[in-house]
């Protein structure tokens, strides 16, 4: 919920002249590539812009889309986000459903999804490597 809230904050004409650069990345979960991982960068003190974000295909890959829909994001400091909602039972959420339907859970630990206590930051270049996040549920 976090994440929805803020990729839906802020912006304005100055979102559109920002200059971004493609990111891209794989998540894995205790070693293995999880499908529907969002993954949120949120720009820390001294970057410009309001964060961007993507979600895990199955093979835990990822790219960021910014608010207006380019790919990528400005060049900065980001603590990284990770949420992966399921239904109670963990099981995916159908697709004909919304997660406030089947009163959705995030089935990673909290810590990825509070900027206060991720552990997981990314420093974003004008030319960049994937990153790989390597996330630990135990």
């Amino acid at each position: 919920c976090f994440v929805i809230c803020l990729v839906g904050c802020g912006g304005g004409s100055t979102e559109s002249a920002l200059e971004v650069f493609p990111v891209k990345g794989t998540v894995t979960v205790d070693g293995e590539a999880l499908q529907s991982v969002t993954v949120f960068f949120d720009p820390q003190e001294g970057t410009k812009g309001t964060g961007a974000g993507g979600v895990t295909d199955a093979s835990g890959n990822f790219s960021i889309l910014y608010r207006d829909d380019r790919e990528g994001i400005p060049v900065g400091t980001y603590k990284v986000l990770f949420s992966r909602l399921v239904q109670p039972d963990g099981s995916p959420i159908p697709q004909d459903a919304t997660a406030a339907d089947v009163g959705a859970v995030n089935s990673l630990p909290a810590k990825y999804n509070d900027p206060a206590e991720t552990p997981v930051t990314a420093t974003v270049t004008n030319k960049n490597e994937p990153f790989k996040f390597e996330l630990k549920t135990k």
